[in-house]
């Protein structure tokens, strides 16, 4: 089989295209040291008359300012490219962000789509787009929705947790018990080589949903060293803000932004996936974060 794989270089892609390449022939499109360089931002890829059996879109950002030209205008221009030749099969990587934040627990995929961040809506816009074009052009059509993801190359979101994490700047309210869910990204990427076959769309998780204190945990477990964190009453954490706003861990844990982000909750159910692929057996991501898996393989 002839894949075309964008993203090749993320998180994701870091996993993906070792196991896609164990069995098929695959080509990588990205920014630089590809074999198409092409910068999905601002330009039309030049695939020269290329005829892909799969594609697997796995390019994006999670950053709110270039999601739209890069997530869902991006993804437009991977298409234009692709017109003279389109692929059979097109596996494209959403997000759990497609969803509200607070759509609350055992999200399935016919929920409706919520999107709040620039991200959310513009993974959900290039779905809407590329599930007209694949039905046009009768590709077969994947979609995958990852819950938040953790492996080798973590950026975003999570790695800021960690980092406040291991260096003493994560503060807990007591009493948010608010949860989400999360998968390994090496998971993530078995499952699209086993699901570019059949089409759908598909909620990507462990199915261990977690507490914010307890990634928080296993991240401080992850550094080395597993340390209790810092846990404060509502009342207190409201007055840190209000008359130290300006302490690291203070400004980074207790703002009024992240206090409201950090108590909606919204997980993922993987019942669909794990009704079409039975063998499909993900990490616990937590033990995996925190190192207590003795089958995970680490890559330091």
């Amino acid at each position: 089989m002839r894949i075309l794989l964008t993203g090749a270089s993320g998180m994701l892609g870091g996993y993906l295209h070792p196991l896609l390449k164990e069995d098929n022939e695959v080509e990588t499109l990205q920014r630089d040291r590809a074999d198409i360089c092409c910068d999905l931002k601002t330009d039309i890829p030049d695939l020269n008359g290329r005829k892909y059996d799969l594609v697997v879109h796995s390019a994006g950002t999670a950053d709110d300012a270039d999601a739209i030209s890069l997530n869902f205008e991006g993804t437009k221009r991977l298409i234009k490219a692709l017109e003279e030749n389109p692929p059979c099969e097109f596996v494209y990587v959403s997000s759990w962000e497609v969803y509200s934040p607070d759509a609350g627990e055992g999200v399935t995929e016919d929920h409706k789509l919520w999107a709040v961040s620039k991200t959310g809506q513009s993974k959900a816009l290039a779905e809407d787009c590329l599930a007209r074009w694949c039905s046009e052009h009768g590709v077969l059509l994947t979609v995958v929705r990852p819950a938040r993801m953790f492996g080798k190359g973590l950026k975003g979101e999570m790695a800021r947790l960690f980092n406040d994490v291991v260096n003493g700047r994560y503060i807990h309210v007591r009493g948010n018990e608010s949860r989400i869910s999360i998968v390994c990204a090496s998971d993530v990427a078995e499952a699209i080589k086993k699901l570019h076959s059949i089409g759908g769309i598909y909620n990507i998780a462990d199915g261990h949903d977690t507490s914010w204190l307890e990634l928080a945990e296993a991240m401080s477990a992850n550094s080395g060293a597993m340390k209790r964190q810092i846990t404060l009453p509502e009342k207190w954490a409201d007055a840190a803000w209000k008359f130290t706003p300006w302490i690291p861990a203070v400004k980074s844990s207790l703002s009024p932004e992240t206090m409201a982000y950090r108590r909606k909750s919204l997980t993922l159910s993987a019942a669909a996936i794990r009704e079409i692929l039975p063998d499909w057996n993900p990490y616990p991501a937590l033990e995996v974060i925190s190192r207590q898996n003795t089958t995970y393989p680490y890559i330091d």
